[in-house]
């Protein structure tokens, strides 16, 4: 299989979004509920109303320049763990995995192989299955070690 690049996982981690968003929304007619969307980094609740006959369709959502930014930073903004994990002191502000700020401090295989298996070792707090498990094989091996060697700096 063909590595991604970057804008090509781009539609990848937004069909992925928008499935969660579909799960919790229902497709049902009548509303069941709070709706999860994406605001200021975080998943929140929101009315899960939509017009009868409104198709909600997907926009890409660019990133901005980066200006010279770490290319391990680049890297993992470009592959989409941005949106759901935080690091402190980076523009990474996601709220649905956990905080990767000192996850360094476990170690490279760790850091590794919660990357490329993310079910092994199940951060305290969170689930299993938040984390999509096929990053192992959508990144390339430069993708990869870029992310690794930056969380473990």
């Amino acid at each position: 299989m063909p590595s991604l690049t970057p804008k090509q996982l781009i539609p990848v981690f937004i069909i992925v979004a928008l499935s969660v968003l579909a799960a919790a929304c229902s497709s049902n007619d009548e509303p069941t509920g709070d709706c999860l969307v994406a605001e200021g980094g975080a998943f929140v609740n929101a009315p899960c109303d939509v017009p009868k006959g409104v198709t909600l369709i997907p926009t890409d959502t660019p990133f901005p320049a980066d200006n010279g930014a770490d290319p391990g930073f680049a890297a993992f903004r470009a592959a989409g763990c941005a949106a759901c994990h935080a690091v402190d002191g980076t523009a990474a502000s996601g709220q649905v995995g956990p905080n990767l700020t000192n996850v360094g401090a476990e170690g490279e295989p760790y850091v590794r192989e919660s990357i490329m298996n993310p079910s092994a070792v199940i951060a305290d707090g969170f689930g299993d299955g938040i984390m999509p498990g096929n990053f192992g094989t959508a990144l390339s091996d430069e993708q990869i070690n870029t992310i690794v060697a930056w969380l473990i700096e």
